[in-house]
C-alpha cells in the first residue's frame, strides 16, 4: 500500500516515475487528523468497510468526529470481546448528509447518548491529507468499500431495535445501562488494556 502526503491541490505522486502500476491501481484520499490524531490505522477492519458501505461514503467524506465515533466503539466492543455490529453501531448514530450531499456526519441519537464527541471541533484539517494506494503485492486491500466520493451519501434514521440481532440486542442492553463514555478517553487507551478496564468499569 503506498503512502503520499499532499496539501491543498498539490498531490504527491504515490510511485515512482515509470512503476507499472502508477496510473491503474485504485486510491482514495484520506485526511492526516484522522491518522495523526484519531488513530484509525490501515487496512480498514471489516467492521469500517461495512459500515461506508452501508452508509454508501468514501473514507474523506466523513467529519474527523465521526470517524472517532468509529473507532471509539471499535475499541469499546473490542473490550467487550464482541465484534463491532454495523447495525447495532447504526442504532445508537444517525447519519446525516451536509453540504450538497457530499459530507456525511454521525450523530448521537437524542436520548441514547454512547460516545460523546472527540472534541467540539477541528480546524485546518481539509487541507491536509495523504493519497493511499494499493501496491502490487497486494492488490486487493482497498477492496470492499466505496473509495472514490460518492455524489449520493445515504441519510440514515436510526436502525430500530426490533432489527437488531438478538446477539446485538444483547449487547445493546449492556451498553445501555453503562452511559456514556468518551471518545477521546477511550481512542487514548486503546492500547493501555488496564486503565481501560478501569475507565470502562468506572463508568458501570
Amino acid at each position: 500500500m503506498g503512502l503520499a502526503r499532499a496539501s491543498g491541490r498539490v498531490f504527491v505522486p504515490s510511485f515512482y516515475p515509470g512503476h507499472k502500476g502508477a496510473q491503474r491501481v485504485p486510491f482514495f484520499y484520506f485526511y492526516q487528523v484522522v491518522f495523526k490524531t484519531i488513530g484509525v490505522r490501515l487496512s480498514f477492519s471489516r467492521f469500517e468497510k461495512e459500515l461506508l458501505t452501508e452508509i454508501n461514503a468514501a473514507p474523506a467524506q466523513l467529519y474527523p468526529n465521526s470517524w472517532a465515533f468509529v473507532k471509539a466503539f471499535d475499541i469499546l466492543f473490542g473490550f467487550l470481546g464482541c465484534a463491532p455490529s454495523v447495525d447495532t453501531f447504526l442504532h445508537f448514530f444517525e447519519v446525516k448528509r451536509q453540504r450538497n450531499n457530499l459530507w456525511v456526519t454521525l450523530s448521537n441519537v437524542p436520548g441514547r447518548v454512547l460516545l460523546t464527541p472527540f472534541q467540539d471541533s477541528f480546524t485546518g484539517w481539509k487541507g491536509r491529507f495523504f493519497k493511499i494506494c494499493c501496491s502490487d503485492l497486494v492488490p486487493s486491500a482497498l477492496d470492499g468499500s466505496p473509495l472514490y466520493w460518492v455524489e449520493e451519501t445515504r441519510a440514515l434514521k436510526s436502525k430500530p431495535f426490533k432489527k437488531l440481532a438478538p446477539n446485538d440486542q444483547v449487547v445493546y442492553r449492556i451498553l445501555a445501562e453503562v452511559g456514556g463514555f468518551d471518545s477521546a478517553t477511550l481512542i487514548s487507551l486503546e492500547f493501555n488494556s488496564g486503565i481501560l478496564e478501569k475507565y470502562i468499569g468506572t463508568n458501570g
